[in-house]
């Protein structure tokens, strides 16, 4: 007997709209909720893997009256409006069921259930099976037509048949339109007989069998329940014909017309375009077709035949760059595959030739591929293409090779169970090795073409050409030079912060009238909140910094304990921290992270170098640490206000423009326009405030945020904040535009055209939607300050290999840079970097960076 899955859409979609809201908020990156449909797609997949259909058939309500609104004004009345974050997502489900080929239908004038009944009367030669979370279709189960009832969230199904349903209710199928009518449905408004409840109404059914038997032995029935059957019984009978479905309903298709054939190529797309990265998992499937293209293992590699574009994947443990192992190298091409061990890879002409050749190199993270060339002495060209950068940019969600894989669908592997885990490296097996990197090369080289089409959609070729792939090499030559640093100092320091923490706990102590370990939040709350009566605000119990830093003038023991909390991340972070990551060179090699961040700025990790303090006098004493090389000095160049000179040129503020191009102090100037005094009566208070003010515009700061920055009442804040929009009218105006154009297209975008996505910007919580419009004024600014000293590092560095210098750039820290530089090259350096950051970009107002000399980084900022 063939099958046939009928599907209650609206029903479906509603279940997995309010079983999936409380959760993790789902959306794609432009902000389009998704949670309904991924619900929706879950539970259809389970019931076609259940069912096996030959045939399908989705009804929905067409949203129009039915026959039921007519009979009774009062149906459905109840139901409450919907969200709007469902009522976006029934096109996008429509949309699945398309891609699906699952064929849907809906008809004014009745309901999906009326289409569903139908159709399960109309094919007694099919095996039915119906999925719905509403108990009303019960009423269709016959010996060839069960319901698939959701029960629980989107995962547990219970399959009810005339057996099931006689088991869990004690009734028939059609008992069920008699249920409804004495009971009656809070959800579609159906009224019953008021008074009766389900448990009541069933055991009236056990009695009378119908509402028909019920009151054909009314007299039968005493007391209050008789009353109420008495004065409801027009309400019974009504209520019984709102709920029986209609089953002869005129359908202008024959199951002919609902053949389910699955396209993967479809459902792809589809899944892709809404970023569901785990159903594109199951169908475990490439994005683009590639061809299965078997491995030749082979001795010397025959370029005789390889085309230009050549991608290249280094079969390598997951070690760090400078302990990795090497075991060989896979190549493809398009049509052919190869893999050299390493000691074949080593003496290959060929291998060597096409490394140092005209090829268009091709590679997933160039950048490691680069040391692990360096470090096995082979000699390379820059590679053209890097699949991870290129994900990157098209899609700042893809951080790592899994979530690339995941995303665009590949049967993805866990590296780790080939070759262990970092610190705890693993024999990896030859033939599992070799079947990795197969799989690696055929579906990352599928993804070539694609990436480079969305980069020219996305306008980010230019981007990509121009400023990542070159930025690759640079931040592998910087990553190899590394930074002396001085293990004495860390241990002078180290010291000296061990006696300061030592004498803030004898204070603290004190003052507590006992000893206990102040690093426990735990322990620390009960002294605070316990012992003293101290109140920790909205966050009761809280020991974190900032509701210590609200407390600080409440109690004495606030102070000792942020300045103990300072010293100790000083110490456990730097001072001993930084000790570990110095190698047998003397030096620290930390890695640069080109796809962290969404904003474009680069990150350091391993260790990271970019969160010490540059503000708190004795954090910044780390960097007395990083020292010069023998006979070189450290020289660092920073950029003066970057982001305020971002913002005026890219609002084209003109008061702001002409202070920058006439080299006003610009937190002079904005004082002068919040205070309305001359430059002459501004005080350093004035300027702290201006500044405040500045940097907070840049970040989209609230009222709120500044009063409490600047310890003042809301109010005054918000005069502060008007004040300086009506002094810079444009950048109100360009803030405004920016939301706009970030709620109306999900993302925005930098001077280089980087785009960073905002899914926060369309939701429909108050307080992610602020953050999400904070976002989107800042990125464009902070965005196009971190390409800009991409740039400014690529100038420097191509004018230093004009120019044959021997200094190296080692270190960038957000807007600065740090090069290790011989004595004799100091003042030509000076003059190099300076003018080659201050014309990185021609923009509305000048670039200003200074460049100073010092035996250390501390010397040198």
């Amino acid at each position: 007997m063939k099958k046939m899955l009928l599907i209650d859409g609206n029903s479906m979609l509603f279940r997995a709209y309010y079983a999936t809201l409380y959760g993790s908020r789902m959306s794609t990156s432009n902000g389009v909720p998704t949670n309904a449909v991924f619900g929706f797609v879950h539970m259809i997949q389970k019931a076609l893997t259940l069912v096996e259909p030959d045939v399908v058939l989705v009804a929905w309500d067409s949203g129009k009256p039915t026959f039921r609104h007519i009979e009774y004004q009062a149906y459905k009345g109840t139901r409450k409006e919907l969200d709007q974050e469902l009522i976006v997502q029934f096109p996008i489900a429509r949309e699945y069921l398309d891609a699906a080929n699952l064929h849907r239908y809906e008809q004014d004038g009745v309901e999906a259930d009326d289409i569903i009944g139908t159709m399960a009367r109309s094919y007694p030669d099919y095996q039915i099976h119906i999925l719905s979370s509403d108990r009303d279709l019960l009423q269709l189960i016959d010996p060839t037509t069960d319901v698939y009832l959701m029960k629980k969230g989107i995962t547990e199904i219970e399959v009810m048949d005339e057996a099931k349903l006689k088991e869990t209710m004690n009734i028939e199928p059609l008992q069920i339109i008699d249920l409804k009518g004495l009971m009656g449905d809070s959800a579609d408004n159906i009224p019953g007989v008021k008074g009766i409840g389900e448990k009541t109404a069933l055991k009236l059914l056990d009695q009378y069998h119908s509402v028909e038997g019920v009151y054909e032995h009314l007299d039968d029935i005493k007391g209050k329940l008789k009353e109420k059957l008495e004065t409801g019984r027009e309400a019974a009978f009504l209520s019984k014909h709102l709920a029986t479905i209609i089953t002869d309903v005129e359908i202008p298709f024959t199951t002919d017309d609902l053949t389910y054939e699955v396209d993967d190529e479809k459902l792809q797309s589809f899944f892709r375009k809404y970023e569901m990265s785990s159903f594109l998992k199951q169908l475990d499937r490439p994005q683009a077709k590639k061809t299965t293209v078997e491995m030749q293992i082979v001795e010397h590699l025959d370029t005789a035949f390889l085309k230009d574009d050549v991608m290249i994947w280094a079969d390598m443990d997951n070690e760090s760059y400078y302990e990795a192992s090497v075991y060989g190298f896979g190549l493809y091409d398009g049509i052919h595959m190869q893999y050299l061990s390493l000691a074949d890879a080593r003496d290959d002409t060929n291998f060597l030739g096409l490394l140092k050749g005209n090829y268009r190199k091709i590679g997933y993270d160039v950048k490691n591929i680069y040391h692990a060339l360096s470090r096995l002495d082979i000699p390379f060209t820059k590679f053209s293409f890097d699949l991870m950068i290129a994900a990157f940019l098209c899609d700042g969600t893809l951080s790592d090779f899994s979530k690339l894989a995941q995303k665009y669908g590949f049967s993805y592997i866990n590296n780790d169970e080939i070759y262990g885990k970092k610190g705890k490296p693993k024999l990896a097996d030859e033939t599992q090795r070799i079947a990795y990197v197969q799989a690696q090369l055929s579906d990352f080289y599928a993804l070539v073409k694609p990436l480079q089409d969305e980069l020219e959609a996305k306008e980010m070729t230019s981007l990509f050409q121009e400023i990542e792939m070159p930025l690759t090499y640079i931040l592998y030559e910087m990553e190899k030079n590394g930074v002396h640093t001085s293990l004495t100092m860390l241990e002078e320091i180290a010291k000296t912060t061990e006696a300061r923490i030592n004498e803030l706990l004898d204070q603290i102590y004190v003052i507590a009238g006992h000893e206990f370990n102040v690093n426990s939040p735990k322990q620390l709350a009960v002294v605070l909140f316990d012992e003293m009566g101290l109140k920790g605000g909205g966050k009761k119990r809280s020991t974190a910094i900032d509701v210590l830093e609200k407390l600080i003038h409440v109690h004495p023991i606030i102070p000792l304990l942020i300045e103990q909390r300072k010293y100790q991340k000083i110490y456990s972070t730097y001072a001993t921290g930084l000790g570990r990551h110095v190698l047998k060179d003397g030096k620290i090699h930390t890695i640069f992270n080109q796809c962290q961040t969404q904003t474009g700025r680069l990150s350091s990790s391993e260790p990271n170098l970019q969160n010490i303090s540059v503000r708190d006098e004795e954090a910044k004493e780390i960097r007395k640490a990083f020292v010069a090389s023998e006979g070189c000095v450290l020289l660092s160049a920073d950029y003066s206000q970057i982001e305020l000179r971002m913002l005026a040129h890219m609002a084209k503020e003109e008061e702001m423009i002409q202070a920058f191009q006439n080299n006003i102090d610009i937190h002079t100037k904005t004082a002068m326009q919040i205070f309305g005094v001359t430059q002459e009566e501004v005080t350093s208070n004035m300027r702290r405030s201006a500044k405040t003010v500045n940097f907070g515009i840049v970040y989209g700061q609230s009222d709120f945020g500044l009063s409490e920055q600047l310890g003042i009442s809301r109010r005054e804040a918000k005069l502060f904040i008007d004040k300086y929009f009506e002094s810079y009218p444009r950048i109100k105006t360009f803030m405004d535009e920016t939301i706009a154009f970030c709620e109306a297209n999900g993302y925005v975008t930098t001077l280089f055209n980087r785009r960073r996505y905002i899914k926060e910007i369309s939701d429909k919580n108050y307080m992610m939607r602020e953050f999400g419009k904070r976002a989107a004024m800042n990125a464009p600014i902070q965005g196009s300050a971190a390409d800009l000293i991409k740039k400014a590092m690529i100038d420097v560095y191509t004018r230093m290999q004009e120019e044959k210098m021997e200094s190296k750039m080692i270190l960038q820290i957000h807007d600065e840079l740090i090069f290790d530089v011989k004595l004799e090259e100091q003042e030509k350096m000076i003059q190099l970097v300076e003018d080659c950051m201050q014309h990185a970009m021609e923009l509305s107002v000048p670039l200003i960076a200074e460049a100073k000399i010092g035996s250390s980084w501390f010397e040198a900022k």
